[in-house]
């Protein structure tokens, strides 16, 4: 079952790309950039005077006629002169230093007549965005107290909890046993809070074109956007994550207590999502073939099937670095996967503020 799910999405992959003027073999073009082709051996930086590695010695200090350690053609042109012209592949893509094009890997540029120019210095690194997404340079992660509204309310795990330590998990954890549909069982959860999910959410939104542009100018139809993201969490898992233990789930009409581990049921077969925004390994594997990764190696590091070793890793392994992070790479594949139908229903500039917010929603909760 699993050629089919990736035939679907590598498909619809190819036809957003080929949209965007991105030809199948990776290269990007036209106005989407995004990371396309293979890492450019351009040096950074590389311009008239020097390259910006070892000037005049000691600190460097831009304005003071040498080109010191640390300066470059890009952020001091007055020491180290004028940069020479770097081209590049699509007119207007956008694009990170060192992403399919040369430049310095802390700057954004846009392709205009054929060469890189200077887009925005992003300082803290430039952010790389898979197949058919322009780069950018991060931003600092704005929560909307309505997404945190949407998030909250107490798990229904939660019923009589106990702070435990479990051996595999380095955080917070509780134990809680809790009654359902007649039966009772245990669960080692850690759950995050609703603030921290609304940051993965903001973060994630990103990977959206449509919906992000609405960031600051409909605030009220991006926060309705995120809110649509939001739904989905707590209606798939209520924001719990289970080390271990049982969820009890009433899926055919039949409440059943199914047994979980690394946030992963089980005994599961061909679905095993990963909890806590139900991630299927086939989208995690696609979303690494966009970001230039095999997709064959992908699957056979976490399997074809069932809870393997290598998916409860992966799935285990994603909660413990998004925990004290504002970003989730499991948030940022489902947006990605999602914005393959919505940027299809939503071309740049096709769609009003409502039809955005109507194409996210139906994107993260089909009916």
């Amino acid at each position: 079952m699993i050629q089919p799910l990736r035939a679907t999405l590598v498909a619809s992959l190819v036809s957003t790309l080929c949209a965007c003027g991105i030809d199948q073999a990776g290269t990007p073009a036209g106005a989407d950039g995004g990371a396309g082709g293979a890492t450019s051996s351009v040096a950074s930086g590389a311009g008239g005077g020097s390259t910006g590695g070892q000037g005049g010695g000691g600190q460097a200090t831009c304005g003071d006629g040498a080109c010191g350690q640390g300066e470059t053609c890009t952020s001091c042109p007055a020491d180290c002169g004028a940069c020479e012209p770097i081209p590049c592949p699509s007119e207007g893509g956008v694009f990170c230093g060192g992403n399919g094009v040369g430049g310095d890997a802390e700057t954004l540029y846009v392709c205009h007549d054929g060469f890189l120019e200077v887009l925005e210095a992003c300082g803290a690194g430039c952010q790389w965005m898979p197949l058919g997404t322009p780069d950018q340079c991060p931003t600092d992660t704005e929560v909307p107290a309505s997404l945190v509204d949407a998030l909250e309310g107490t798990p229904y795990v939660e019923q009589s909890c106990t702070p435990i330590t479990y051996d595999a998990w380095p955080y917070s954890a509780l134990q809680c046993t809790y009654s359902a549909g007649g039966l009772t069982t245990t669960v080692i959860t850690a759950t995050p809070s609703p603030e921290r999910v609304a940051a993965w959410i903001v973060d994630a939104a990103s990977y959206i074109p449509a919906l992000q542009a609405l960031k600051g100018v409909e605030q009220g139809a991006y926060e309705q956007g995120l809110v649509a993201m939001a739904k989905q969490v707590v209606g798939q898992s209520s924001r719990i994550f289970p080390l271990q233990g049982g969820i009890i789930e009433n899926i055919t009409g039949e409440y059943i207590d199914y047994p979980f581990l690394n946030g992963v049921t089980d005994g599961c077969s061909s679905g095993c999502y990963c909890r806590i925004n139900s991630l299927h390994r086939t989208t995690w594997c696609a979303y690494q073939e966009a970001l230039g990764q095999s997709y064959d190696d992908c699957i056979a590091t976490v399997g074809s099937s069932r809870l393997t070793e290598g998916w409860g890793a992966q799935c285990l392994g994603n909660h413990k670095d998004a925990w004290n992070s504002d970003a989730n790479e499991h948030f940022r594949a489902k947006a990605w996967e999602a914005n393959l139908g919505i940027s299809s229903a939503c071309p740049p500039d096709q769609c009003s503020p409502g039809e955005v917010v109507d194409a996210v929603d139906g994107a993260y909760n089909p009916q």
